[in-house]
């Protein structure tokens, strides 16, 4: 008996000092962690967005329509609207495609970029993450969304070959951000004000 409760304090004195241990762990690196994220998101936003002085990821609206989630981020210069980045997603060949679309104040796409196509097939579906496939939708109209299709659905977008179903689902992850955009647009534009701690208007 007393050799089982000896077992069941050293078991115990185990287990605290472990998660101790962690949560220390944790702590310390939670924050870099989170500052390399943020970077790499802002490098993102910058490959698809003109040139801009805020910081977008402050400015984030996200949106739910019949076709799923949408998240925006708010580019501006000089407290002017220059542009939003839209980051959807639709199904591809082997799961997810997710996107970031930049749309300009003149109302035409500025770049598209695959943020992540993990189950597309090396050499063919992965192809959607090149500039040359990619490039296809910069400088199109953001207040129409019948071209955003591939042409074997009627739209505009040359689909790679032996890669329909890739290049489908990137043209609907663009489709799906241009009609949320399209929605919101006169939100977007304008900018909010936020109130401080101290309570002042800025």
């Amino acid at each position: 008996m007393k050799e089982m409760v000896r077992m069941v304090i050293v078991l115990t004195l185990f287990a605290t000092v472990s998660a101790c241990i962690l949560a220390w762990a944790n702590n310390v690196t939670s924050e870099p962690i989170a500052n390399v994220k943020r970077a790499e998101k802002i490098e993102a936003l910058k490959r698809v967005l003109p040139e801009f002085d805020n910081d977008p990821l402050q400015e984030t609206r996200e949106f739910e329509s019949l076709s799923g989630r949408v998240v925006v981020h708010v580019a501006r210069k000089e407290g002017e609207f220059v542009g939003a980045a839209l980051v959807s997603s639709a199904k591809g060949y082997g799961g997810p495609v997710n996107i970031v679309m930049g749309v300009n104040a003149d109302g035409t796409i500025q770049a598209v970029a695959v943020l992540d196509a993990p189950g597309e097939t090396p050499g063919l579906g992965a192809k959607i993450k090149e500039a040359a496939f990619l490039k296809q939708f910069s400088g199109k109209p953001a207040d129409a969304t019948g071209w955003a299709r591939v042409k074997k659905d009627g739209g505009e977008v040359d689909a790679i070959t032996g890669a329909t179903i890739s290049s489908r689902a990137v043209s609907e992850a663009v489709r799906k951000g241009l009609e949320i955009f399209a929605e919101h647009a006169k939100e977007l534009v304008e900018r909010k004000e936020t109130t401080d701690s101290t309570g002042e208007q800025k």
